[in-house]
């Protein structure tokens, strides 16, 4: 065998990192590490975790707790599906690869004369413009404000790196403000009675400067995760189109962005999911995702593990199974892309695997596209997929 056809599965990096490697998979290790020195230098600096940490501010007992919880989510998934998967794995474990963007980098250099799976030009990871616009139409960029005005008088807000707080505050009068984030954008709030919502890419949130009733209401569209603040006399009400979530002082994640279906997923305490056209309501366990769908509104409770619905939030993908078309619907809204197919079957093919949000798209697509057999050519800001075979 050439040198240059010599290639590693990520899966089994990673397992020698757990030590559950046979005997083959460690004589294909130690082939590949042979064959080049940027190979062994790769393997050494994703085995220690890099020099850098993939979430800002974190502390290092915290990161590597984040490692050990990826790289059993990484296992469960293995277990669970690799007789329904029919595609080579890349198991893309924290502790194998962390920092990403070394991590890629370095496995770039090192793939250059294999067969390529992505042309790609480079496209960052954004931090678009959120935009906050008050009830009279005034509006802020929130990027560049550090304190803004709410609508009430006498009240302000702070514009702190990427969140905003509202004081506490009860006002008789509803006065609403609405915080829009963009394609490839991220922010958080913190509301008057202290719940706190991270919102997702491409976004929109209103609510109250300060509530007041019996109730606790906002809209949304887009995806947002949210930790209610409880208060056993005032409902938390998410308002999304026909549907709502009645919360009673928990953890949750709610996203409109799946194709016709809005996905509720809850982390801890309880939630109601009511469709307001039939009155019906579901009620959720924890780790339980509720299916509303859009067209029939049909209501679909299943168990589930929320930490594929809310890693999004700590700065991972988590993709388990999923098709190419469902995960360039997630890649554009974060990378601000636009996608095109060269035929429909490859919208099909599927992949798994655990990669950091906060890396150039071009690596993100490599990674992809070594495991599922498709080719993506990257121009501006559009991809094409096509098949690699």
């Amino acid at each position: 065998m050439k040198k240059k056809d010599i290639h590693i599965d990520w899966e089994i990096i990673s397992k020698s990192f757990r030590g559950d490697l046979s005997s083959d998979e460690r004589v294909k290790l130690e082939e590949w590490l042979q064959v080049s020195g940027r190979h062994r230098e790769f393997y050494e600096r994703a085995k220690r975790g890099g020099e850098t940490d993939p979430w800002e501010g974190v502390g290092r007992a915290v990161l590597n707790s984040k490692k050990e919880e990826m790289m059993r989510k990484a296992r469960e998934i293995k277990n669970v599906r690799v007789r329904r998967i029919q595609l080579r794995y890349l198991w893309y474990a924290a502790a194998a690869v962390l920092p990403l963007a070394i991590a890629v980098s370095m496995w770039m250099n090192t793939s250059q004369e294999m067969s390529g799976s992505v042309v790609a030009e480079r496209v960052q990871p954004g931090s678009g413009r959120v935009v906050l616009e008050l009830n009279d139409g005034r509006t802020y960029f929130l990027d560049t404000t550090r304190v803004v005005e709410t609508g009430i008088e006498g009240s302000l807000a702070k514009a702190e790196r990427k969140s905003l707080v509202y004081e506490k505050r009860e006002t008789e009068e509803l006065i609403y403000n609405k915080v829009t984030v963009p394609r490839a954008g991220e922010y958080a709030l913190t509301l008057s009675d202290g719940t706190r919502v991270w919102l997702n890419s491409d976004t929109e949130i209103r609510y109250p400067v300060a509530f007041s009733g019996k109730q606790r209401i906002v809209f949304l569209t887009g995806e947002a995760y949210f930790e209610v603040t409880k208060d056993s006399t005032r409902p938390f009400r998410v308002v999304v189109n026909d549907m709502e979530v009645k919360v009673y002082g928990t953890s949750f994640n709610v996203n409109t962005h799946y194709r016709g279906t809005v996905q509720t997923a809850l982390v801890e305490g309880k939630v109601g999911i009511r469709v307001k056209s039939t009155g019906e309501e579901f009620l959720l366990k924890p780790n339980q995702v509720a299916k509303f769908d859009v067209q029939g509104k049909d209501v679909e409770v299943s168990d589930v593990d929320t930490y594929y619905y809310t890693a999004w939030r700590v700065g991972e993908f988590v993709f388990q199974n999923e098709t190419i078309e469902e995960i360039m619907d997630r890649l554009c809204l974060w990378y601000d892309t636009e996608v095109f197919y060269a035929n429909d079957d490859v919208k099909g093919k599927r992949f798994t695997g655990v990669i950091a949000r906060f890396t150039d798209v071009a690596d993100v697509l490599h990674l992809i596209g070594e495991t599922a057999t498709v080719r993506f050519n990257l121009k501006g800001n559009t991809i094409t997929v096509s098949d690699s075979r």
